[in-house]
Formats: structure tokens, C-alpha cells, sequence
């Protein structure tokens, strides 16, 4: 049987199991219906997580995003779905112990009695279990599971087929849909190899050197390989860290994650798409520790420029200068190209989001407007934006939860004015 036979029963499987359980889902929320079930809300949103949990793969990934916009999905969906962030069912023990065994280099004894105990946080690519040798620090060894490469794999090459036949529909003809999957779908099979989770690790940590109150664990290469990353582990972690610290330490935190994340993307073009509530943590000592950059992206030179300039054109309420920054990133469709219709509703946009207070701005509802502005005047974007933007509707998910009143456009001004000057 070829490869080619192989990959096309392994993506039937998956359709097949994704089908089944948009039934099985269909079907529960049926019943508690004609039940009049006064909880229906909390049983849908939680056949509906679980149902992603089943899936795994890519659909996990998709669901640790949503639980960080609350304002998005509802609240009760959002605290249902931040179980997917770090809580994950694990992989067997056998499992994990058969990677072990493959280790490139001689693990601490320590290790298997680790694996044995059970890990400490568990994702859909992989889980990550405390071991502590005698007499020396505790390190993270974070294990992929087996599984996790042919389910993910599978799931992006759905989502790229899916994304093809999307883009012979009208209403997508004017969006590069299948580049954006495309970079997605890449960024998402990366974080199979943790030895490029190592490289990402390592710069993310030379990318903060100058942030002390930012905490970054550091790879111990010796013992990582492709299905394993070790590193040094951080006590201290709790995932109610920014709800439970007291106002002030709270605010302190917050803005360090943002201004942080700001330094990342301006000043080093490093994007971490996966900002959610399991990968950023307030400490007791007052400092964020910031983990996982298996789902990461690095912007070109370019991108990173007219992302910059973009927003700091947005943050300013300069609306004719997004505009030319706007076009000299689009591409022509070349249906129904109207540049000065274009020019003149980016303007509108920008200038309109600028005079919005904290509470009404909203980075997602700024994205789809104008990505429809570029759909009905014939140009689309770099697509790279789309790594940005993924990472600030994160970001401001969190800000809005635990510092509603900060603005965090503004916070964004010095890293935004120190690379333009």
C-alpha cells in the first residue's frame, strides 16, 4: 500500500471522527432542549469541550484561543474551555516511558519514577512531568505524545484542502485564505518538533534577557531531541496566579506581560501565538513566567516594519498614513480593485477605533473589519499579519480580565516609537 493510500485513509478516519462527533454533540444538545434542562448552556459547553478534547489535535488548539476572549464565547463556555489549556486528559504511562527509552542522551534516574507519578500539565501536543534528581534542581521534561503527529498532521491537511475549496467561493475571492491556512496550518505542525521548540526557547529567552521581572525556562539541550524538551523547571506556577494576586501586584503583573510581549514583536519580529492562561503565569514573587513557544511564528523584516508602522499609525488615530501603509502590503485580486474607496474606509476605520475608549475597542471586531474592507475592494493583506494579530486578540482577552482599565495600545507607544525612530 503506498504512502499516498495511507495519508488518504488516515484524513478519511478523521473526517469521519470529526463527523461523528459534530452528531454525538448535535444529539446532546437536542435532548437537554426538549428536556427544558435549566442547565442547557453549561451542558452544551461542556459536551462541546469535551468533544474537542476527544478530537485533539488541532481543534485543542483552536479551543485554548477561544477561552481567552470570554467577551467572545460567553464566560461559561470560556472557563469550560481553559481546561484544554493545561489540563488535557494524559498520554498513557507506557508511552511516555517508551520516549524516555529513546532519549538521545543518559536522563537523570529520576525520570521514569516522574513519568510514573504523572505530569503536572498536559496539552494536546505533549505533557510535562516534574522530575527531581537527587541533590540538583528539578527539570521539566516535557514528552510528545505519540499520537500528536499523525492527528495533527491530519487535521492541517483538512484545514488546507478545506481551505482550497473555499477560495473558488465568491465571498472569498478576494482574501488569501489559502496562504493564511497555509501559514497556520505550518506554524501548528511545528510545534511537533521540540528540538525547533528548543531553538524558539532559547531566543525567547535572549529576546527578554533585559526583563527582569520575565521568566523564561531554559532548554537543557543535552537531554532534548525531537519528541522531548527538557528544561529547567519553574516552581511556583499557578494558573490562578493574576485572579487571586492583589490589585496592585496585579497590574504590575499585567503590564509587564504586555510591555514584554511588546519588546518581542517590535523590536524582534517573535510572535507567541499561543497566549493563553496555561503558557502565562503570575508568580508570587510578582514576576510572569512565560512558557510553551512550540506555536510561534518569527515575522520577516518587512512584516515586522509594517506591522510596526501600522500600529503605531492605529494607536495614534493617523488614519491616511494606515491606509498607505495598508496598501503597500496588499496584493491586488484583481475583481473589483477600488483604491480609493479603500483608502478612504481604512481612514474611517482607524480614525473611529481611535476615538473608542478601553472598553469598546476590540482588536477581533478591528480585524474583521478590515478584512472586509480589503474583501470588497479587491486587495488582501500580507498574511503574515495573521500571527500578530492572533497573539494581541490573546493578549487583550487577558488585559480585559485582569486590567480592564488599561489601555494596552498605549502601553505599545516607546517599543512602537524606538524601532520607527
Amino acid at each position: 500500500m503506498t504512502s499516498t493510500r495511507l495519508r488518504g485513509r488516515v484524513l478519511l478516519a478523521r473526517i469521519g471522527v470529526v463527523a461523528l462527533m459534530l452528531l454525538r454533540l448535535t444529539a446532546i444538545a437536542a435532548r437537554a432542549r426538549v428536556a427544558r434542562r435549566a442547565d442547557y448552556p453549561d451542558v452544551v459547553a461542556g459536551a462541546l469541550v469535551d468533544g474537542i478534547e476527544r478530537l485533539g489535535g488541532a481543534y485543542i488548539k483552536f479551543g485554548q484561543l477561544l477561552a481567552t476572549r470570554p467577551d467572545i464565547v460567553g464566560m461559561r463556555l470560556s472557563d469550560q474551555l481553559a481546561r484544554l489549556q493545561d489540563s488535557v486528559a494524559p498520554m498513557p504511562v507506557e508511552e511516555a516511558l517508551a520516549v524516555l527509552d529513546q532519549a538521545p542522551a543518559q536522563l537523570p534516574a529520576e525520570a521514569r519514577a516522574a513519568v510514573e507519578a504523572g505530569p503536572v500539565a498536559s496539552g494536546s501536543i505533549a505533557c510535562v512531568y516534574r522530575c527531581q534528581p537527587a541533590g540538583e534542581a528539578a527539570i521539566a521534561l516535557k514528552i510528545r505524545r505519540p499520537s500528536a503527529v499523525r492527528t495533527v498532521l491530519a487535521d492541517t491537511a483538512i484545514m488546507r484542502r478545506s481551505a482550497r475549496g473555499l477560495s473558488w467561493l465568491p465571498p472569498f475571492w478576494s482574501s488569501p485564505i489559502v496562504t493564511i491556512v497555509d501559514q497556520l496550518s505550518t506554524a501548528i505542525e511545528a510545534q511537533l518538533d521540540l528540538s525547533q521548540e528548543r531553538v524558539m526557547l532559547h531566543m525567547l529567552a535572549g529576546a527578554l534577557t533585559d526583563e527582569p521581572d520575565i521568566i523564561v525556562p531554559r532548554p537543557i539541550d543535552r537531554f532534548c531531541g525531537d519528541d522531548l524538551l527538557a528544561m529547567n523547571f519553574l516552581e511556583d506556577l499557578d494558573r490562578d496566579g493574576f485572579a487571586q494576586a492583589a490589585p496592585r501586584q496585579r497590574q504590575h503583573g499585567i503590564t509587564t506581560l504586555v510591555r514584554g510581549l511588546y519588546r518581542l514583536i517590535f523590536e524582534h519580529g517573535f510572535i507567541h501565538v499561543d497566549l493563553h492562561q496555561g503558557n502565562a503565569y503570575l508568580l508570587s514573587s510578582g514576576k510572569v513566567a512565560l512558557l510553551d513557544v512550540g506555536f510561534a511564528h518569527l515575522l520577516s523584516e518587512f512584516a515586522r516594519d509594517r506591522f510596526t508602522q501600522f500600529f503605531g499609525g492605529m494607536v495614534n488615530g493617523h488614519g491616511h498614513s494606515c491606509a498607505d501603509i495598508v496598501l503597500s502590503t496588499t496584493s491586488s485580486t484583481g475583481r473589483g480593485r477600488n483604491p480609493d474607496r479603500f483608502r478612504r474606509e481604512v481612514v474611517e476605520l482607524v480614525e473611529e477605533s481611535a476615538e473608542q475608549d478601553v472598553a469598546h475597542f476590540s482588536v477581533p471586531k478591528f480585524a474583521v473589519q478590515l478584512f472586509r474592507i480589503q474583501q470588497r475592494n479587491g486587495y488582501y493583506a500580507d498574511p503574515e499579519m495573521t500571527f500578530p494579530l492572533l497573539c494581541l486578540i490573546a493578549l487583550e482577552g487577558t488585559v480585559n480580565k485582569f486590567a480592564p482599565e488599561m489601555d494596552f495600545q498605549i502601553e505599545a507607544a516607546p517599543y512602537i516609537m524606538a524601532n520607527l525612530l
